[in-house]
C-alpha cells in the first residue's frame, strides 16, 4: 500500500486505522452515496464524518501509467485539495489518500475527505424552467475568481460546484468544489482560450451559459484585454464550438453500440 494522512490526523489512531483498513471494510460499512463509475461512501469515525471515494479499477495499460508513470487520481485529488484551500477556495478538506497494489501495479486508489453536504448549483440551473439568476451571476464571479487565482477545475460542470446561501457576502452566496482530481494551478491568470473552455462545462443551456458569459466578461474584461462585448462574443463562440464537438463525439460513439 501507498498511502498519505494529512498531518492535521496523523496523531489520530483512529482515523489511521480506518484508512488502513478502507481495503477491508470498504465494501461492507459506511452509507453508499454514489455507485457507478467509482464508488463513493460516508463513514463516521469517533464522531469525524468522512467520505471516502474509490476511483474506478483501472485498465492493465493505466495500471501500468498509474504505477510508473502518472500520479494516481486519488493522490492528485489530495494534494489538488491541499493547493485549493491554501489558496482560499473551499473543498471538502483532504485528509487522506489510499493506493492498494497487485502484482506491483496499482489496483484501487481511495481518496478520504470532510464531508459538504451543500447542494449543486445543477438543482438551481438546469432542473428548473427559469434559472436562478442572482446564482448563475454570483457563480460566473466565482469563475473568474478561480481564473484570477490561476485555477483550472477541469470538471467544473454544476454537480461539482457545490453553493452556500450567505445574505453577508458580497453575492450573497459562497461555493465549494468537488472532483478534484482534474486541475491545473498556474501563478497568475491562464490564457484566454483555456479560462473559456475551463467555462463551458457547467450547462448545456445557452440562455444560462450567456447570462453567466456577460456577468463573467464584466469582471474579466480589462484582464484580458477586452471590452466586455468583445469577451463575451468569444466566450459565446467557444461554448458553440465546444458542444459542436461534444455532439459529434456523442455521435461517432453510438455508431459502437
Amino acid at each position: 500500500m501507498r498511502k498519505e494522512i494529512h498531518k492535521k490526523y496523523q496523531t489520530d489512531s483512529s482515523i489511521c486505522e480506518f484508512v488502513d483498513g478502507l481495503p477491508q471494510h470498504f465494501e461492507q460499512e459506511g452509507t453508499l452515496l454514489y455507485d457507478e463509475r467509482n464508488v463513493i461512501r460516508r463513514f463516521e469515525v469517533n464522531g469525524t464524518v468522512l467520505v471516502v471515494k474509490r476511483f474506478k479499477r483501472p485498465n492493465f495499460f493505466q495500471r501500468i501509467a498509474y504505477t510508473f508513470f502518472r500520479s494516481s487520481k486519488a493522490f492528485r485529488a489530495y494534494h489538488n485539495g491541499e493547493e485549493l484551500i491554501r489558496r482560499g477556495i473551499s473543498t471538502p478538506f483532504p485528509i487522506a489518500y489510499l493506493e492498494t497494489y497487485s502484482m506491483g501495479l496499482i489496483e484501487y486508489a481511495y481518496y478520504v475527505c470532510g464531508e459538504d453536504d451543500a447542494p449543486p448549483i445543477a438543482d438551481l440551473f438546469n432542473r428548473v424552467e427559469e434559472f436562478d439568476r442572482p446564482l448563475a451571476k454570483a457563480f460566473a464571479h466565482f469563475a473568474a475568481h478561480l481564473h484570477q487565482l490561476g485555477i483550472l477545475h477541469h470538471d467544473l460542470n454544476s454537480t461539482n460546484t457545490l453553493f452556500h446561501p450567505l445574505p453577508s457576502s458580497p453575492d450573497g452566496y459562497t461555493f465549494s468544489v468537488i472532483d478534484i482530481n482534474r486541475m491545473d494551478f498556474m501563478e497568475g491568470l491562464p490564457p484566454l482560450k483555456e479560462c473559456l473552455e475551463n467555462l463551458t462545462r457547467f450547462t448545456g443551456r445557452m440562455d444560462l451559459f450567456t447570462y453567466v458569459a456577460k456577468c463573467y466578461s464584466e469582471v474579466m474584461a480589462n484582464s484580458f484585454g477586452l471590452n466586455e462585448d468583445e469577451l463575451l462574443r468569444l466566450a459565446v463562440r467557444q461554448k458553440e464550438n465546444h458542444d459542436a464537438r461534444w455532439k459529434r463525439r456523442k455521435n461517432f460513439l453510438k455508431r459502437f453500440k
